[in-house]
């Protein structure tokens, strides 16, 4: 039986979780989504995750302190960390925050698969 590693996606924005999706499947991953910070925690309650993507901005939650409330939970879990507004975070408080990857939109392809085989410790096949 072939492992296909768990990759639940936190964005507000439907088109990016179909983008996701699409780039996901690509790379032999199964994409769980959410579209807030209450319906991520509830699926990281109820399912394996191998990997967690999540937007900064979310609505009615900020990116941050659910990042700190998984990482309470969850702190072998690997984050990355996406956001269209850097100028809300910087890289070095995202990792201060536990995110292995921070990546800023609109997100380079090539720097999200390295960072997501990394995460994942998948061969680069």
């Amino acid at each position: 039986m072939h492992f296909q590693p768990k990759v639940l996606v936190v964005d507000d924005d439907i088109n990016i979780l179909a983008a996701f999706e699409d780039f996901l499947r690509k790379e032999h991953c199964y994409m769980l989504s959410a579209m807030s910070a209450e319906e991520a925690l509830k699926k990281l309650k109820d399912d394996r995750v191998d990997l967690l993507v999540t937007d900064v901005r979310l609505k009615f939650h900020s990116g941050i302190t659910f990042l700190l409330d998984v990482k309470s939970r969850l702190p072998k879990l690997p984050v990355i960390v996406v956001t269209g507004y850097p100028d809300l975070i910087t890289e070095q408080d995202a990792r201060a925050c536990g995110a292995d990857y921070f990546l800023l939109k609109p997100l380079e392809i090539d720097r999200l698969r390295s960072a997501v085989r990394k995460c994942l410790h998948l061969n680069n096949n």
